[in-house]
C-alpha cells in the first residue's frame, strides 16, 4: 500500500480523529446475510439504537448500551424473557461520547471521552442519578473512546493514542489505567497499547486481557491485530516502537535501535489479521452454547477502513486450553456484515462492536453502523 502524500494529511488526521467510529452513520442491515455455525440462531434484540457501542447488564439483568455519538446511555428491558427488548428507556443524556459501562457494588459507572462518573442506580425505574466525578481522562486527537472494567476491587480504564504512531506528550495516552473504585490511587498499569478497546477478565488466569488495534500505513497485512494479557503487574507492551510480537517498527525507530528497545516488551497472546479492528472481547463461561464453544474468547471485528481488500466485519472465536491460553488462531463465528462480493472500501451492512453474555447464556452483540443489538443463541 502506498504511503499517504502530505497533501492528504489534513484529511487523514481528521479521519483518524474519528477512527473509533463512535459517530458511525446508520446503515442498512440484512439479517438473512448473517451466517453462524449450525444450531445457532441470530435475532434482533433491539433496533434504532443509534451508534450502539459497549454494553453491560444491570444487577437485575437489564441490558444497557452506550449510544456514543448521541451522548446517551439507554436501557433495553426484556422483562418477559422473550429475547427481544420491550422498549428503549433513556437512562442518561448529554454525555461526552459515553463508551465504557460497568456496575460495581450497585452503582453505575460510565466512561466518557474525558472522564469517569459514578451514578446511583434505580433498578425499578431504570434511572441513574446523583453523578459523581471520579476521574478526568486525556482528551484530543484520535481514539476518543474510553473502555471500563472492574476486577479485583480495582477500576481499569483504557485511553488510546492521540495519533497513528508517535511519541505521546501525555503519558496517559496509549495506556490502561488502574484506579480505586472511588477514583483515587490512579496509576498506569500498562503502557504501549496503541488503542486497547476490548477489556475482559480471563477466568482461568484471573487477569485482564485486551484487544489492541495496530497502526496504519504499513500495508495490507501489517501490523497484526493483537490480544494481550496485562498480567498482575502490567508493563510495557511496545507501541510506538514495536508491533506484533516485539517487531521493531522500522518506520519509527532508528536503524539498529529497535531490537534493543523491543526485546523486553511483553509479547501478545494472539496475533490476528491486520486492519480487522478488534473491539469487543468476551470469555464464554455459560452453558447455553455447546461444550466446544465454552472456554472460548469471542472478539468483534469492527472492520478495516484503509485496506485495499476489506477485512473484518465479523465475530471470531479463539479456543483456550485448560489454563486459559489460546489454542490455534481465530476462527469465524458470525460473518456476513460485509456486502457479498465486496472488494472496495465503504460497502458494509453492519459493524460489530461490543459483546456481552446474558444470564440466559446467549450472546448480545452491538452494531454501531446498523443501530442494532443482536441476540445469538443455540437452539438446536
Amino acid at each position: 500500500m502506498r504511503q499517504p502524500s502530505f497533501a492528504l494529511l489534513p484529511f487523514l488526521l481528521a479521519f483518524l480523529a474519528h477512527a473509533d467510529f463512535a459517530h458511525a452513520e446508520k446503515t442498512r442491515f440484512d439479517l438473512t446475510q448473517l451466517k453462524a455455525p449450525p444450531g445457532f440462531h441470530i435475532s434482533v434484540f433491539a433496533e434504532e439504537v443509534d451508534g450502539a457501542r459497549m454494553m453491560v447488564f444491570s444487577p437485575g439483568g437489564v441490558l444497557l448500551v452506550g449510544e456514543s455519538g448521541e451522548g446517551k446511555v439507554v436501557a433495553l428491558p426484556d422483562s418477559k424473557h422473550a429475547g427481544k427488548a420491550e422498549r428503549t428507556v433513556n437512562v442518561l443524556s448529554g454525555l461526552n461520547e459515553p463508551h465504557g459501562l460497568a456496575f460495581y457494588e450497585g452503582k453505575l459507572y460510565v466512561a466518557e471521552h474525558d472522564k469517569v462518573r459514578r451514578y446511583d442506580w434505580d433498578e425499578a425505574n431504570l434511572r441513574a442519578s446523583n453523578p459523581k466525578l471520579l476521574a478526568k481522562l486525556p482528551t484530543g486527537g484520535g481514539h476518543s473512546t474510553r473502555s471500563l472494567l472492574f476486577h479485583g476491587g480495582k477500576m481499569y480504564v483504557s485511553a488510546g493514542s492521540s495519533c497513528n504512531v508517535c511519541i505521546e506528550k501525555d503519558p496517559l495516552r496509549a495506556t490502561v489505567m488502574e484506579f480505586n473504585p472511588d477514583g483515587s490511587g490512579q496509576k498506569i498499569l500498562a503502557k504501549g497499547l496503541r488503542n486497547a478497546v476490548g477489556l475482559a477478565v480471563n477466568p482461568k488466569t484471573d487477569t485482564v486481557w485486551v484487544t489492541v488495534n495496530g497502526r496504519d500505513w504499513l500495508g495490507d497485512d501489517l501490523p497484526p491485530e493483537v490480544i494481550f494479557d496485562l498480567g498482575k503487574n502490567g508493563g510495557d507492551f511496545g507501541w510506538p516502537y514495536c508491533y506484533g510480537d516485539r517487531v521493531p517498527d522500522s518506520n519509527f525507530t532508528k536503524p539498529g535501535t529497535g531490537e534493543d528497545r523491543c526485546k523486553n516488551v511483553i509479547s501478545p497472546k494472539l496475533q490476528m489479521q491486520a486492519h480487522s479492528a478488534p473491539l469487543g472481547l468476551a470469555f464464554y463461561e455459560g452453558s447455553q452454547f455447546p461444550a466446544e464453544y465454552r472456554n472460548n474468547i469471542f472478539v468483534a471485528f469492527h472492520g478495516s477502513w484503509n485496506r485495499s481488500v476489506p477485512t473484518g466485519y465479523k465475530v471470531v472465536r479463539v479456543k483456550l486450553d485448560d489454563k486459559g491460553q489460546p489454542q490455534g488462531g481465530a476462527e469465524d463465528f458470525i460473518t456476513g456484515w460485509l456486502a457479498p462480493g465486496e472488494t472496495k472500501k465503504g460497502r458494509w451492512m453492519g459493524r460489530p462492536v461490543g459483546i456481552v453474555f446474558g444470564g440466559d447464556g446467549a450472546m448480545y452483540l452491538s452494531d454501531d453502523a446498523g443501530g442494532v443489538i443482536y441476540r445469538i443463541a443455540y437452539t438446536k
